[in-house]
């Protein structure tokens, strides 16, 4: 600056000296000061050193923001009852049902049909309509009531978690004799909470239970000590009995069994309604094979 201020001062001397150089030389050492007097401007080093609105890490590094594992990892309240998969698969190997006891003769063997599976409660009434019964009937669906351990039900929290169920049969009619034979085949899953099933050993305690009151089951232990428990059940009919009708039921002549039944179209539908003996659970529906 002062180097500047020296400048300017022997140049001011020198044009008060020379009246002939007032015009454009005067103007022209003016302006190279003010042109050489540059070096403020041209150092800026406090604006162009922008390190700090440049260096944004705290900005940039977002691992907070990006690691979300704490609320991603909602595993406490997905592992309730209400969550659990409506089908997750079964934890019981496959089993063969066996040969149906039937001669399936030109009409072939009766297929395997889905059943409604009523756990822990009932299927609907079914209203009898009577109809002509006689003929070749194939089972083609019904409901079926399966009932549960109620030592297992009562532990709050304890809820059926999956069901299914099968079944394949044919009902001959003729002559007043009736002629049947199929089988049938349910499974059904429980969830157990930690807090009950730890009263038994745990998952493995609750299988031995269960097993003896059920023995085609099985338990996995699911998160916090929680479990799966599944059990199959299944069952086959093959008799043959004279009958009767009376009052839109069908009547056993040897056991005195009644089964309400409504026939409509190519469907006839029946359930057990007897007072005597072991009651058959749920409804079955039927399809005409033959007259």
């Amino acid at each position: 600056m002062r180097s500047t201020i020296l400048i300017f001062t022997l140049t001011s001397t020198i044009v008060a000296c020379s009246a002939s150089s007032v015009g454009t030389s005067t103007d022209a050492a003016v302006d190279v000061s003010v042109a050489v007097d540059v070096p403020v401007a041209v150092d800026v080093p406090v604006a162009v050193d922008v390190p700090v609105a440049v260096d944004v890490p705290v900005a940039v590094d977002v691992p907070v923001a990006v690691d979300v594992p704490v609320s991603v990892d909602i595993s406490a309240p997905m592992d309730t009852p209400p969550t659990l998969p409506v089908d997750a698969g079964t934890i019981l190997p496959p089993r063969d049902a066996g040969p149906l006891p039937l001669d399936g003769g030109s009409l072939g063997d009766p297929l395997w049909v889905a059943l409604d599976v009523r756990a822990g409660e009932t299927c609907p009434p079914l209203a009898p309509c009577g109809g002509t019964e006689t003929g070749t009937w194939d089972v083609s669906g019904g409901c079926i009531e399966v009932p549960l351990p109620a030592q297992l039900m009562s532990c709050p929290g304890a809820r059926v978690s999956r069901s299914s169920g099968r079944a394949r049969g044919r009902v001959t009619f003729a002559a007043g004799f009736a002629r049947r034979a199929s089988q049938w085949e349910v499974e059904t899953e429980i969830f157990i909470p930690q807090l009950c099933a730890a009263f038994v050993g745990g998952c493995a305690g609750l299988q031995t239970l269960i097993r003896g009151m059920l023995p085609d089951s099985a338990c996995v232990a699911e998160a916090r000590g929680d479990c799966r428990c599944a059990a199959r059940q299944g069952g086959a009919i093959d008799d043959g009995d004279r009958y009767s009708i009376a009052s839109r039921q069908i009547v056993s002549a040897t056991t005195g069994k009644r089964w309400n039944y409504c026939v409509d179209g190519t469907q006839l539908r029946y359930q057990d309604v007897s007072t005597v003996g072991v009651r058959e659970p749920g409804t079955i529906q039927l399809t005409r094979r033959a007259p």
